[in-house]
């Protein structure tokens, strides 16, 4: 087998912020990233599979988080419910996640078990198809739809981000479907749908593996090689680049919801993750909406109207959008609490951006944020996943200095400008939910 190539070597720099790492690539395009930390004997090995739910198409949602499952349970060397039995019995924590754009698969072991780490997550990357039955994957598709009605369709508020989705993005959008899928789509999908997603997906060319910790570099790039270098490439994926969606109108969605408070989004779609907006955008959430000092805690929280109230910027590799969360008392009608949203960020505009306080505001946002990125030191765990993102989001040298300088270089006209661009006057989806009305003869029951 050829020798894993080594790309780039960062290092620590005095005065710079950084988390030094060595980026090799396999022939078989497999993406590796080693970074050394000797503070703990253990590791912590990150994979992430460049696909999420919106690399799915209408109609056959909930492929990726379908495998986030089957990857877990046996490959051709390993039997069924191993792979959490071989690491747990060493202390290891495994676990595993889907989101709109990658999968991610990961473990933290001690370090004398970084090899069989390794050997399982090349296991199921080379060899899981093989050893999978229909009785499997008809298993895993009821624990999937088991998983939906549970972990969301049974949960206060837990179909928000659903709705708000399948009304804000059109209809292929890939952001416009759930994560998890919708279960009808599961049901229809065969057994060939679902393996000819896999082999087009999950190939090594089409991964990042990061390795974090106390490790031996030159002993991790022998065993990477060993158990990956053989695995054959999936087909070539390429970046996409969408459009940002301007809604023409506000839109609106109503959900009934075994809730007593009611809540209220008001989204306005922006900008997708390490766009140059993106620092401005994060600065002007925070002081619109985040702390005991922002405007609409003190125009709904402090006036006891709603028990929160806030502002979050969300990015992600297609698309953002900035959100307006307003959870308020059952006395207080929808409509007075859409009314009350609108005239808060009037207020913003008018006692905030134009006030004279914005650059002292601005400079505690500032710390808040750089404070944040500080916080991805704290573990291994963070750093191999502040890596990893950066490899398979932008394919390019990024790292935390780089949003500290972007927090740092954010002016007063910046978080204005941002503001007038993707706030003022726009158009936004807005979903409520609202507590669902009982049914005729109910109440005899309770």
């Amino acid at each position: 087998m050829a020798q894993p190539t080594l790309i780039e070597k960062v290092e620590l720099t005095e005065g710079k912020l950084l988390i030094p790492y060595e980026k090799y690539k396999l022939p078989n395009g497999l993406t590796i990233i080693l970074h050394e930390d000797h503070s703990d004997p253990i590791v912590h090995v990150d994979v992430t599979y460049h696909v999420g739910s919106s690399r799915e198409t209408p109609g056959k949602s909930g492929f990726a988080h379908f495998f986030e499952h089957m990857l877990f349970q046996k490959s051709d060397h390993v039997a069924e419910d191993e792979f959490f039995n071989i690491l747990q019995e060493v202390g290891g924590r495994v676990n595993g996640n889907t989101e709109y754009d990658r999968t991610k698969y990961f473990e933290t072991v001690p370090s004398n078990y970084l090899e069989t780490a390794l050997w399982l997550e090349a296991d199921r990357m080379g060899f899981l198809l093989d050893s999978v039955t229909k009785t499997s994957f008809e298993n895993q598709r009821k624990t999937v739809t088991n998983e939906k009605e549970q972990n969301q369709l049974n949960q206060p508020y837990g179909t928000v981000w659903e709705v708000k989705n399948q009304n804000m993005y059109p209809s292929d959008h890939p952001y416009s479907w759930p994560i998890i899928g919708y279960s009808d789509d599961l049901e229809r999908s065969t057994e060939v749908d679902l393996r000819n997603f896999f082999l087009r997906w999950y190939g090594p060319n089409n991964s990042t593996l990061t390795v974090a910790g106390d490790i031996d570099k030159a002993k991790a790039l022998e065993w990477i090689e060993k158990y990956f270098g053989g695995i054959n490439p999936c087909p070539n994926v390429k970046n996409r680049m969408i459009p940002r969606v301007i809604l023409a109108e506000d839109k609106y969605s109503q959900i009934e919801d075994e809730i007593f408070l009611p809540l209220t989004m008001m989204s306005f779609p922006t900008v997708p993750s390490f766009h140059k907006d993106e620092a401005a955008m994060d600065i002007l959430s925070s002081i619109m909406g985040r702390g005991n000092n922002s405007i609409f805690y003190q125009n709904f929280v402090k006036t006891e109207k709603a028990i929160d109230a806030s502002s979050f910027n969300v990015k992600q590799e297609l698309s953002g959008e900035f959100n307006i969360q307003v959870v308020s008392f059952p006395q207080e009608t929808l409509e007075e609490t859409e009314k009350l949203i609108r005239s808060t960020i009037s207020d913003f505009e008018t006692n905030v951006l134009n006030g004279s306080d914005l650059s002292e505001r601005i400079k505690t946002a500032k710390a808040v944020e750089i404070s944040e990125t500080y916080d991805v030191l704290g573990s291994i765990q963070s750093k191999a996943e502040a890596l990893s993102e950066w490899e398979w989001m932008l394919g390019r040298t990024y790292n935390l200095q780089d949003r500290i300088d972007a927090i740092q270089s954010v002016t007063n006209e910046d978080v204005i400008r941002v503001y007038n661009k993707y706030i003022k006057n726009k158009k936004a989806m807005i979903v409520t939910v609202v507590p669902r009305t009982p049914v005729p003869g109910e109440k005899d029951f309770v």
